[in-house]
């Protein structure tokens, strides 16, 4: 028999906007449905309740009550972002999440055995992680949706129903919560069923002749069991908070503090899931009604909130918004964790995480042009290299794959090893009837005893740096061999490396 566990949060409207702005829990608070004035009160905090204020208040009454309580209308983003931070939480054990239209979020207990002792300690797991999210649940666990449910709204806290008996655990419970449509519930009514345990005494094939196909599902759901399965939620891949702020904010430090309260929530839902940021694209509601986008990205994928703090600080003192911010969007884009392969031969390195602080730091000092890893450029350049992320290079550790050996030679190949010089050294060459006869340059030099050359190569030339060498092997009287070139464009010539 499937398992179903139910995460219910008590005042969400309330919740999900003290989870952005916990400070806000010690003010005189309420929320209204609807406007400023004709809407109703559906939330307070204790210090509005402690004035008098209740639920299904009138704005104006609650005004005329208590003129000292700040009323806030209720925003849907706001709750449908703290509903998919929950989700996130139950995606943390579940791979089956189900994101109710009533402010419940169902999950798939089944195989909890095989990672808990007990469904008591997997709702604990859930509880915690909740309220890390700044969301206090009461979880429910049942073998059917609508056991669950009403297990999570019953609780204190925790109630598991034991596996069979879920059926009994509803029969106490009005029939109002199998949801029966209008015809149905006048029917049952009339026939004077009050009760869940009332409806499921009654023979299946009765109901459905009586009430139809709503019948067959009122008596399977009285019953304890599901009409339909848990329509599964897709893992995200981007996680976002918002906050609109009650007043403009220009001046930087404010702003950084109110971002780094999004940025915590997004990372603890990404750690949730176990995944790791890679970037976050921040959005600003400019007074007068602009935005001013901003993506930011740290060398390597991490979840060290300071660290992400600290590049999009970086960002905001570079590029200060252009006008006072009215409201923030930050989404977190994140990327699955690369398991790292230790080597018998070598040490073990740095953690990933202290890994990717660090070279966020290393951005900030250097500049973000100058870290990252070294690969070839795609140009014939010689030796041209361009600095890439870490996380799109195609090799993880750096290095380049050797090239596929050639199966058909059998022969024996000598290889020499090149050490170039870096910088390159600037060369006399004297040449005699189109030979090289003698070189010099700093630190080495001699006649020429042979060479071969030249090898000519060009490229670029519809770029503004277009390059024209003719490089040149030589074996100096010095006893050494290097390599060297001429580059024709600027008429000089450089020596490249030497030969081991």
């Amino acid at each position: 028999m499937p398992r179903i566990g139910c995460m219910w949060v008590p005042d969400l409207c309330l919740r999900a906007y003290l989870r952005m702005d916990p400070e806000s829990a010690s003010m005189s608070l309420a929320f209204s449905d609807g406007n400023e004035t004709r809407g109703v009160i559906v939330a307070m905090t204790t210090l509005a309740a402690d004035a008098g204020i209740v639920v299904g208040m009138r704005v104006s009454q609650a005004r005329a009550v208590s003129a000292d309580t700040i009323i806030r209308s209720t925003s849907p983003e706001v709750i449908d972002a703290a509903m998919i931070a929950l989700a996130d939480v139950a995606s943390g054990v579940s791979a089956r999440v189900e994101i109710d239209r009533r402010g419940r979020v169902f999950c798939d207990c089944e195989g909890a055995a095989l990672l808990w002792a007990s469904e008591g300690e997997l709702a604990g797991v859930l509880a915690a992680r909740a309220t890390r999210c700044g969301l206090p649940v009461r979880i429910g666990i049942a073998d059917s949706k609508l056991g669950a449910s009403v297990a999570a709204r019953e609780s204190g806290g925790v109630l598991i129903v034991p596996s069979g008996q879920t059926k009994d655990f509803l029969a106490p419970f009005p029939v109002g919560l199998l949801d029966p449509d209008s015809t149905s519930a006048g029917v049952l009514a009339s026939w004077g069923i009050r009760t869940i345990g009332q409806l499921a005494t009654l023979p299946a094939g009765a109901l459905a002749h009586r009430l139809g196909l709503s019948g067959v599902s009122l008596a399977r759901r009285a019953c304890g069991e599901d009409t339909a399965p848990l329509v599964i939620r897709p893992m995200p891949q981007s996680f976002q908070e918002s906050v609109e702020l009650d007043y403009e904010v220009e001046r930087l430090e404010p702003l950084i503090f109110i971002l780094r309260r999004l940025i915590e929530g997004v990372v603890t839902r990404i750690d949730l899931c176990g995944l790791t940021c890679q970037a976050l694209e921040i959005r600003f509601a400019l007074e007068g009604g602009g935005f001013d986008l901003r993506r930011v990205r740290a060398a390597a994928p991490t979840l060290d909130v300071k660290t992400l703090v600290t590049v999009v600080r970086a960002e905001l003192e570079s590029r200060p918004p252009s006008q006072p911010v009215t409201g923030i969007v930050v989404d977190g884009h994140s990327m699955r964790i690369r398991p790292t392969q230790l080597d018998l031969l070598r040490p073990v390195g740095p953690a990933p995480d202290v890994l990717a602080s660090t070279l966020a730091r290393l951005v900030i000092l250097c500049g973000s042009d100058r870290v990252g890893v070294v690969r070839e450029s795609d140009t014939h350049r010689p030796d041209a290299i361009e600095i890439g992320t870490f996380e799109s290079d195609d090799h993880p550790e750096g290095g380049v794959s050797p090239p596929e050996p050639d199966a058909a030679h059998t022969g024996v190949v000598i290889r020499l090893a090149l050490r170039a010089f870096r910088p390159v050294i600037p060369l006399e060459v004297f040449e005699s009837r189109g030979r090289l006869d003698f070189v010099r340059g700093e630190g080495f030099g001699g006649r020429v005893v042979q060479w071969a050359g030249p090898r000519r190569l060009r490229g670029e030339w519809w770029t503004a740096e277009p390059f024209a060498r003719e490089y040149y092997d030589v074996e100096l009287s010095d006893g050494g061999v290097y390599r060297i070139y001429r580059d024709v464009r600027r008429q000089c010539w450089i020596a490249d490396g030497v030969y081991d």
